[in-house]
């Protein structure tokens, strides 16, 4: 007999923007194919809108009560999730600072439902390491950021408390678990996350006619919706440097948008066949992350068998560096461009990175995640 099992995403199963979510409706589904009841409750602004039919019942959370103070919107989501949550439930699962609003009733220490946090990514130090980068803008900024910051430690700290569970992508996070909030090792369980299976999308040649780019020329892929946090200023002035050796050189950014320059197209929010076709044309996949809880882009971007250059701030379990991934060091851009240089004008030493790379994420499935999953609440749960 399997479990009942209420998943909360960040966002609608249709939306493309967020990795996690479509993390967590494939991990529902690859649990429901085990026989276990899941549901998905996510944040819904229209309430008509049907979602798409999937393996997994999915549960609109309407905004309603989304006020102006800070994560007011994470705060009403949390709040209004806890009414819908299936009183039958044996384990609830919470993947972001959301959680930290839920009725503390559901998130009691013993009993049923069993309540986990997913830390996919510690907020709080993701929050300490974005906002200095913001361009200064007085006392009311410092200000709004010391409001926030409060507020996101309130919410991330309640739901790590509650939590009998503590799941991580990454050892990163728990470390980071550890010097943020002092969580003990031994409410910490590792879950490596799944990786979403390469499309069809055809040849690399087809791939290259549906991005519009030229067969003959390099490109450089870059995906990402958090530019800052994920490099994107820095690969971009890496590329820009390389471009003086590779004049017809392309780079594409799919998730952000970017200002129009000689060779770089910004793609934006896209599709997941766009996405595809872009990691199925690219020549190299450059990530320069100043902060990555698991890595997701670049595993993926592995899978379509594309060498990934990365910074040292991407938690690489089991991927060794250099034979199946580039590492950089640095922060300095000119160190990026030479990595990228070097993949470039070597198209063998490409396919033999790519293909170690290919390798080893193709082990990240959603299946083996879903037998982790299993394996990590069977001592809990029972059956």
């Amino acid at each position: 007999m399997g479990w009942r099992i209420d998943l909360l995403a960040t966002a609608p199963p249709n939306d493309p923007t967020s990795g996690l979510s479509r993390v967590v409706y494939a991990l529902g589904g690859a649990l429901a194919g085990r026989g276990h009841r899941v549901r998905v409750l996510y944040p819904a602004d229209d309430l008509a809108e049907t979602p798409p039919a999937g393996p997994v019942a999915t549960v609109p959370v309407p905004l309603l009560g989304a006020g102006r103070r800070p994560f007011g919107r994470d705060i009403a989501i949390g709040r209004n999730a806890s009414a819908l949550i299936d009183p039958d439930a044996d384990l609830l699962v919470g993947n972001d600072e959301k959680a930290g609003a839920f009725d503390p009733r559901l998130t009691r220490p013993a009993g049923r439902p069993v309540f986990a946090f997913f830390a996919h990514d510690v907020a709080l130090h993701t929050f300490d390491t974005l906002r200095p980068l913001e361009a200064r803008r007085g006392l009311r900024q410092r200000i709004g950021n010391a409001l926030d910051r409060r507020a996101l430690k309130g919410l991330e700290g309640r739901a790590l408390a509650r939590a009998r569970v503590v799941l991580v992508g990454s050892a990163a996070n728990r470390e980071l678990l550890e010097r943020y909030y002092g969580v003990p090792a031994d409410r910490v369980r590792h879950l490596p996350l799944g990786v979403p299976d390469p499309l069809d999308v055809g040849t690399k040649a087809e791939a290259r006619l549906a991005v519009h780019v030229p067969a003959d020329v390099p490109l450089v892929a870059f995906v990402g919706r958090t530019p800052d946090r994920q490099g994107l200023p820095t690969a971009l002035d890496a590329f820009r440097r390389i471009r003086v050796f590779f004049p017809g050189a392309r780079f594409l950014v799919v998730g952000s948008t970017v200002a129009s320059e000689p060779g770089v197209t910004g793609l934006g929010v896209v599709d997941e066949r766009t996405k595809a076709n872009v990691l199925r044309a690219a020549d190299v996949f450059l990530f320069p992350a100043r902060y990555e809880g698991f890595g997701l882009a670049p595993r993926e971007a592995m899978r379509y068998g594309v060498p990934a250059i990365v910074s040292r701030h991407v938690p690489l379990e089991g991927i060794p560096a250099p034979t199946a991934v580039r590492v950089v060091a640095g922060d300095d851009p000119g160190e990026y461009a030479s990595e990228l240089a070097e993949l470039l004008a070597d198209p063998a030493l490409r396919r033999e990175i790519g293909e170690a790379g290919r390798r080893l994420a193709d082990e990240l499935s959603f299946d083996r995640m879903a037998d982790r999953f299993v394996e990590i609440f069977r001592p809990v749960l029972g059956g």
